[in-house]
């Protein structure tokens, strides 16, 4: 047999076993991951998922993966109560903001962002008025602070049947939007965007915000979506409340059901981005796991999957949102914009005074 054909052959059976081998791996089920979505972007990330396992994904050419999505807030992550381990963690995990990442430790970002929601107060017009001195002050922490210093709504000018004045925001001990909006008021009061633990721990601040808390009428009864409960309870329940800005726009027709609604973006802003983090060590399956995370951020954050964003109330992660969004444009007419600028964007603390700040809160609470 000639060398040529000799070769020709050897090339044809190495080629012929690799095609079977990937065709053999192909068929083999595939490998589960599991990507962990805090409550806010949960409907997206699990509508987004399903399309992705449809498109039967492949990493490094040969192994099929799939991915099923569980739902948790960042704050059991970071403060370990989740018990995730080398054996057993999501493969991914999208919480709201950045800064979870650097407080878990164990996770390392793979998309700095696949979607955004920044805090955004929203109130009834008609307790709004009052609490601004009819439009000459902002609605922002100064003018909820006085209102709720004072209590009952007489005493500030407003009608004596509305009672005691009742303001609300997520949980900050449950919640990581409720520790967005305790960053937010420590940065307002202290008038800066770089937050630290003399800010946080300061007797002053904790003494101002403390007429805030105890204008909350029940943490446990608004739930995680206090936005909701507003549209169904309406004024009696809740009348302004510091809330990502998606869920109220997911609950905009029965809010405005009741009242029409103002709505104004906090001079300090604490933006919830959701990067999409990986865990950060390759014992396990060292060449799939990094690689079914690139995979899937991909996934997240292509044209398409983007686009989708604005239907569950979320941003783009570029931030823009098109004229064509549908629950944007209509709550333009109560102060959402398309394209806000955000001059003052809150720097957390280091995790231990942001856990201080949290056990003093809880202490507040009770």
């Amino acid at each position: 047999m000639r060398r040529g054909t000799l070769i020709f052959i050897v090339f044809v059976l190495v080629v012929g076993a690799v095609v079977g081998a990937s065709q053999f791996l192909r068929s083999q089920p595939p490998q589960e991951f599991t990507v962990a979505v805090n409550p806010l972007a949960a409907e997206w990330v699990r509508s987004a998922v399903n399309d992705f396992n449809a498109t039967n994904p492949v990493v490094n050419s040969t192994q099929r993966i799939q991915f099923s999505v569980t739902v948790i807030d960042d704050l059991p992550v970071w403060q370990g109560n989740e018990n995730w381990t080398t054996e057993n963690h999501p493969a991914v995990w999208i919480p709201a903001a950045a800064i979870s990442v650097d407080y878990a430790e164990r996770y390392v970002v793979q998309a700095a962002s696949v979607a955004q929601t920044p805090l955004v107060w929203g109130g009834y017009a008609s307790r709004v008025e009052v609490v601004t001195e009819n439009g000459t002050q902002s609605l922002d922490w100064t003018a909820i602070q006085r209102a709720a210093e004072a209590e009952s709504w007489s005493s500030i000018g407003g009608d004596s049947g509305w009672r005691f004045v009742k303001f609300a925001f997520a949980r900050p001990d449950q919640a990581m939007s409720g520790v967005g909006a305790l960053f937010s008021s420590a940065a307002s009061f202290n008038a800066t965007d770089t937050l630290t633990g003399t800010n946080t721990r300061a007797q002053g601040f904790r003494d101002w915000f403390t007429p805030v808390v105890e204008s909350v009428p029940n943490f446990q009864t608004l739930g995680a979506d206090p936005a909701s409960a507003m549209a169904v309870r309406g004024p009696s329940n809740v009348e302004i409340a510091l809330l990502p800005e998606s869920q109220w726009l997911m609950n905009l027709n029965g809010l405005v059901s009741n009242e029409p609604v103002v709505f104004n973006y906090p001079a300090y802003q604490f933006l919830l981005d959701f990067p999409l983090a990986r865990w950060n060590s390759t014992t396990l399956y060292p060449d799939i796991e990094p690689a079914a995370a690139t995979a899937l951020g991909q996934w997240l954050t292509n044209t398409a999957r983007q686009a989708q964003l604005p239907q569950y109330g979320l941003r783009p992660a570029s931030g823009e949102v098109p004229a064509t969004a549908r629950l944007f444009t209509a709550a333009e007419q109560y102060g959402i914009e398309l394209q806000p600028v955000f001059d003052n964007q809150v720097q957390p603390p280091s995790r231990s005074e942001t856990q201080g700040l949290l056990q003093w809160f809880t202490q507040a609470v009770r």
